[in-house]
């Protein structure tokens, strides 16, 4: 899950859990990661292999609604570009934990120079596009697409981290205690900043990948972000303010990628693209050349 400086949802406060019964079902155990209401591990499964456990505490029910969510869409997708998952279980009120495949790889964040030129990045964006449409073509918006969530491995992409993932047919499961809906601020749509709920739709990942995208061409540097723009207070208030690093990307970009970036940053989720498939085209004939 995110932290709570990277996700604006609900407040999430460290807590201790008991892990000792839980980890007795498991061999090989090794510590992988520690935070918020998650102690994560890796393990040996006799069947599965390397495998990472996670064991988190839940303190409401809608909390818990939206892991066991994320958990069924995670099986439901059963992809190459998803975490498999292979365990979940509730163990007590406070309790559960999940085994998942084992991602050996860094962040997309701590990888930016390996994607320093259009067609490595438009590869990039092909797989990520087909990821994602797999959860498009189910209704699913995941709304926190960025580097930290994107893992490179000697595979290719994996996209993590379905926590506030929208299943546009079921019913909300997030209560908005910021000024914000639910997203990572710095990678939101402006339908996302402004909670127009009725506007979360597959586009808003659209815009995620235009951040990307343009921060990939801009050498790590935040297209959004008041340094690089020269003016602004923020990087989600000039995401408000349509005001993004246009001069500089179409210098570093050729036109046809430039064209397709202005277009996943169109302000106005009718501005992006109307078919994923037409993306994907343009990604796939960028990563020709």
């Amino acid at each position: 899950m995110s932290s709570p400086a990277e996700m604006v949802e609900e407040k999430i406060m460290p807590v201790e859990i008991a892990v000792d019964d839980i980890l007795s079902k498991f061999k090989d155990i090794k510590p992988l990661d520690k935070g918020g209401q998650k102690i994560v591990f890796t393990t040996v499964h006799p069947s599965f292999g390397l495998c990472v456990l996670k064991i988190g505490a839940y303190g409401t029910k809608q909390t818990l609604d939206r892991i066991t969510r994320e958990v069924s869409i995670l099986r439901t997708i059963n992809s190459e570009y998803f975490p498999r998952q292979y365990a979940f279980e509730i163990i007590d009120s406070q309790r559960y934990y999940i085994l998942e495949e084992f991602l050996e790889g860094e962040p997309l964040n701590k990888r930016f120079a390996d994607f320093t030129s259009e067609r490595e990045i438009a590869v990039l964006g092909v797989h990520l596009t087909l990821g994602l449409q797999q959860l498009w073509k189910q209704n699913i918006v995941h709304r926190d697409v960025k580097p930290k969530n994107i893992i490179i491995t000697k595979n290719g992409p994996r996209i993590i981290d379905l926590g506030i993932a929208r299943l546009l047919d079921a019913t909300s499961l997030t209560n908005t205690l910021a000024p914000f809906g639910p997203c990572t601020p710095d990678y939101a749509s402006p339908e996302q900043l402004e909670n127009r709920k009725n506007e979360i739709k597959p586009r808003c990942d659209q815009f995620n990948l235009g951040i990307i995208a343009g921060q990939l061409l801009l050498s790590g540097a935040h297209p959004f972000a008041p340094e690089v723009v020269g003016s602004g207070e923020s990087i989600p208030h000039n995401i408000l303010a349509d005001n993004w690093a246009r001069e500089f990307t179409s210098v570093a970009a050729t036109p046809p990628m430039f064209a397709m970036i202005q277009k996943l940053l169109g302000h106005e989720p009718f501005q992006r693209y109307r078919k994923s498939d037409d993306l994907l085209a343009d990604m796939k004939a960028l990563a020709k050349e």
